[in-house]
């Protein structure tokens, strides 16, 4: 209806913002592979009488698919205590060997196919590909405070608030996920140290950190701030090299990614360590929304709680390495550890 004398100012009305530009991820299978991880256990002090092993049953994800986990010796499927119930391998070997009174052998081979996910603007006139939405579970899980992800701490929440990392009105998953790992890339920096604090609430104020550290820091702001994300615990497709180091350690191709959940697109790959350490692109995002496909999740998130039974309830960061117990006199000092790490393509 018209009103007579009613005059309307066109500069005055408000002007919607711009819809967020769609993204799509393409993925494609990258390669197979079949990955061994050998770990030789020593203790020359200790006469054991059973050991128990435990290691990550390496999930189905995104970036991963058609796996298989094994351990030797035996290990039979058993689950995290933590609310994820992550899948494991456990192994009880009751010592019948002389040479296991000393020490285990421990193998555990991963197969899977990776997959490759790249983050690409959806091309004009293109449909919008469907992806459905996270389940309530899912979500929740995606948003928890855990261990090192201590987001809603008050060094956490005092750091969001300092650096303007809350995000805004209009602000999609994408664009508030992209902001935060240009903040890390621009004001951080890599460093490894053995035994280093990890918690997101420690990282933040030291502006430096490992893999591990950045990648829980990048999932602490976002979780805080409404987006569902995980850290990606595992190794790179890639055998050990000889003689190579990190940080003064013996490295075998440990690695800590992330990825965050975007409606609409689905979970996006972000490697906030690579992206400090080797990104030399234009725009800085070659780490951000891009994945070869050449990394093997062993587990999702810190803080896995295990059933040893004869010595209770453990707390393990991650899962990374095995873990080993043994009953029986004697003392597990001066152990040693041989390990190895090699990947076939298949």
């Amino acid at each position: 209806m018209f009103l007579p004398g009613l005059v309307v100012t066109l500069s005055a009305l408000p002007i919607a913002a711009p819809p967020a530009p769609a993204y799509v991820l393409e993925t494609a299978d990258a390669q197979r592979v079949e990955a061994t991880l050998t770990y030789s256990v020593r203790c020359d002090k200790l006469k054991a009488k059973e050991w128990l092993v435990i290691v990550a049953q390496a999930p189905e994800l995104p970036g991963q698919v058609k796996v298989e986990s094994r351990l030797e010796p035996g290990g039979a499927p058993a689950k995290d205590l933590s609310p994820l119930k992550r899948p494991l391998l456990a192994a009880r070997v009751p010592v019948k060997q002389r040479e296991l009174e000393t020490g285990i052998p421990i193998q555990v081979t991963y197969k899977a196919t990776l997959r490759s996910r790249q983050l690409k603007p959806l091309a004009t006139g293109a449909a919008v590909p469907k992806v459905e939405p996270l389940g309530d579970k899912e979500r929740e899980a995606a948003l928890a405070a855990l261990g090192e992800i201590d987001h809603k701490s008050d060094a956490v929440q005092a750091w969001l608030r300092e650096h303007k990392l809350r995000r805004e009105k209009e602000e999609s998953d994408l664009e508030f996920a992209r902001r935060v790992f240009t903040a890390l890339r621009t004001g951080y920096r890599y460093e490894y140290r053995a035994g280093m604090d990890r918690h997101a609430s420690a990282v933040c104020k030291a502006e430096r950190s490992d893999c591990g550290g950045l990648s829980g820091l990048f999932v602490a702001a976002l979780r805080a701030n409404g987006v569902p994300s995980r850290t990606l615990y595992g190794r790179w497709a890639k055998s050990a090299e000889a003689g190579e180091k990190l940080g003064g350690v013996h490295y075998f191709q440990g690695h800590v990614k992330a990825e965050f959940f975007a409606d609409g697109v689905g979970w996006v790959p972000v490697d906030v360590a690579s992206g400090l350490r080797q990104d030399g692109s234009k725009d800085g995002l070659a780490f951000f929304g891009h994945d070869r496909g050449d990394f093997l999740t062993f587990h999702v998130d810190p803080s896995l709680e295990l059933e040893t039974r004869v010595f209770g309830r453990k707390s393990v960061n991650c899962l990374q390495c095995p873990a080993y117990w043994a009953t029986g006199p004697g003392s597990t000092e001066g152990t040693t550890v041989k390990e190895g790490w090699e990947v076939k393509k298949q």
